[in-house]
């Protein structure tokens, strides 16, 4: 299982992700394809993030929920 840092995903260009109620969502299947792992088990919520210049509401997860989710699935 690849190592994961908070700080490696907010500077990452390729995942999406924004700042909401001071806490860091990040977009769920970026951060699959960037761990390349099944994340089906973390949880998420629904929110509206800039995405080729549109608003799309996609599942989002935070560092935390990413971390928990990955406990699970070992």
């Amino acid at each position: 299982m690849k190592r994961l840092k908070e700080i490696l995903l907010i500077k990452d260009a390729t995942i999406h992700k924004r700042q909401y109620d001071k806490e860091w969502f990040f977009k769920l299947d970026d951060v699959a394809f960037y761990l390349k792992e099944d994340l089906s088990e973390v949880e998420f919520i629904y929110l509206p993030i800039i995405i080729d210049g549109e608003e799309e509401f996609v599942k989002c997860c935070s560092f935390e929920d990413i971390l928990r989710g990955r406990k699970e699935l070992e």
